[in-house]
């Protein structure tokens, strides 16, 4: 996390246990991945406008707004949906906090993702914490009532190492850990080529009433032994059993079922199901395996989180 007055930046995430039942009060794990996002403020002489400009990973510009200062109307933009989202973000950052944007004096921003936008780390969540930082403002209160989500995401960009984590509604609880499993040189992040909506899948888990406090421990429980595995046949006992739980009460099949039933390893789903990216655990001629299946992006744990 590197602050400067004029430059903001934070790592994205992964969640690797949990997922929708962090919603109902399970714990859960969440790591920190090397690349993220950041925000750089520049003054801007030329009028009272706020020039926003959004770069990806390879400096390409994704999104461009002008907003009027300070009223933060909407003067130009090359996606509608984002400018209003972006504005509604911008205004709220005022609303909690008065000395934010206080006058007319123009301001170039400029963000730089260092991961594809589709890769689901976190591109709103490192956005929203990084705002919430030049505004000084408590990111949560940023979140709001927007999101549907648990509020994790912003835990662990805050956080440059992994966390278990818990909703709480007043403050949400955070634990540090440390997480540097002896066998990590056998996982791999494998990404599925599509990118998963985080809101309708909660929306969906929201509406499923049967969901028994004991699936709910049974998560927790999975979470808090996960950074104590000390082999790796330990660790995907216990994460084949979580990808079980959720499965059964989404009754969907799991991504392993679906897209990679005759693969030997380990394939678990991470944060939204159906989307982004799986962790697998390595088995003779996995490359080979995956490629075949048309999927390319493999990265190493190593390559992927912060550690």
């Amino acid at each position: 996390m590197h602050q400067h007055k004029n430059f903001f930046y934070s790592h994205g995430k992964i969640l690797l246990t949990g997922e929708y039942f962090i919603l109902r009060g399970a714990c859960g794990l969440a790591l920190p991945t090397i690349k993220g996002q950041s925000l750089t403020i520049l003054k801007n002489n030329l009028s009272s406008v706020l020039h926003w400009k959004c770069y990806d990973e390879i400096n390409k510009p994704w999104f461009e707004a002008v907003f009027k200062l300070p009223s933060l109307d909407i003067c130009y933009e090359t996606e509608k949906k984002i400018a209003l989202k972006l504005r509604d973000l911008l205004l709220k950052s005022k609303k909690i906090q008065k000395k934010f944007l206080p006058n007319s004096l123009g301001l170039y921003v400029k963000t730089k993702l260092e991961f594809p936008i589709n890769w689901g780390l976190g591109s709103s969540s490192t956005l929203i914490y990084n705002i919430a930082r030049w505004a000084r403002i408590d990111p949560y209160m940023l979140l709001g009532n927007d999101f549907p989500g648990s509020g994790y995401d912003i835990a662990c960009v805050s956080n440059s190492k992994p966390i278990i984590y818990k909703f709480n509604k007043k403050k949400p609880d955070i634990v540090p850990i440390n997480f540097n499993p002896s066998f990590k040189d056998q996982l791999f992040f494998l990404h599925l080529n599509k990118k998963q909506n985080t809101c309708n899948g909660i929306k969906f888990f929201l509406s499923k009433k049967n969901i028994s406090s004991k699936s709910i421990e049974s998560i927790s429980f999975i979470t808090k032994k996960i950074p104590f595995c000390k082999t790796l046949e330990e660790f995907e006992k216990l994460l084949v059993k979580h990808e079980m739980i959720i499965s059964k009460i989404l009754n969907i099949p799991t991504i392993k079922e679906t897209y990679f039933p005759d693969y030997l390893g380990l394939v678990k789903s991470l944060g939204a199901w159906g989307g982004d990216f799986v962790l697998i655990s390595s088995r003779k001629g996995m490359k080979n395996y995956f490629y075949k299946k048309g999927f390319r992006t493999l990265l190493s744990f190593e390559e992927m989180i912060l550690l």
